[in-house]
């Protein structure tokens, strides 16, 4: 959305009510569904945490609008690691049978849910946290560098070893 020539970023930090109804939309269900994959107890919670800091630290943001999703699954993930810690427990790999309901309205075939999550598994938290952001959530290796605090090759090296395994 643009209104008189000013980005998405910038109509945010005006407060255009809009503009943040369309921001929500767009990225709630992907943001509450990785928090529930890496762990969070109360993915809804958890993501009401994750908008309230987007809305407080927005006039902080200093990326581009393609930027902003990357910066918002960052919160995301720094909001269940400080939930995990004040619980003084590590995140926990959930069920992938456990996630968001699919989409039934496109025709794809569903995976069989046990064998996925035999093979996830076998996988390092690392690993998991990496696919979910790479594949679950369509990251670039950028911006999951940026999101789990690696660097670009080190999360191209997981993303590698968990698909090898």
């Amino acid at each position: 959305m643009t209104i008189d020539g000013r980005s998405d970023v910038d109509l945010l930090r005006a407060n255009n009510q809009e503009a943040w109804a369309d921001f929500y939309d767009a990225v709630a269900s992907d943001v509450r569904a990785f928090i529930r994959r890496i762990g969070g107890r109360n993915p809804d919670d958890l993501l009401g945490e994750t908008m309230v800091q987007v809305v407080r630290d927005i006039s902080r943001f200093k990326g581009e609008a393609s930027e902003l999703r990357a910066w918002v699954f960052g919160i995301a993930r720094n909001r269940v690691i400080d939930d995990a810690r004040r619980r003084r427990v590590r995140p926990v790999e959930v069920d992938p049978g456990d996630s968001e309901p699919v989409d039934t309205s496109a025709p794809f075939e569903m995976p069989d849910l046990q064998g996925l999550s035999d093979l996830l598994g076998r996988l390092t938290p690392d690993q998991k946290e990496v696919l979910w952001l790479r594949f679950g959530a369509d990251m670039s290796v950028d911006d999951t560098a940026k999101i789990v605090g690696k660097s670009p090759d080190a999360v191209a090296a997981l993303t590698m070893r968990a698909l090898r395994r």
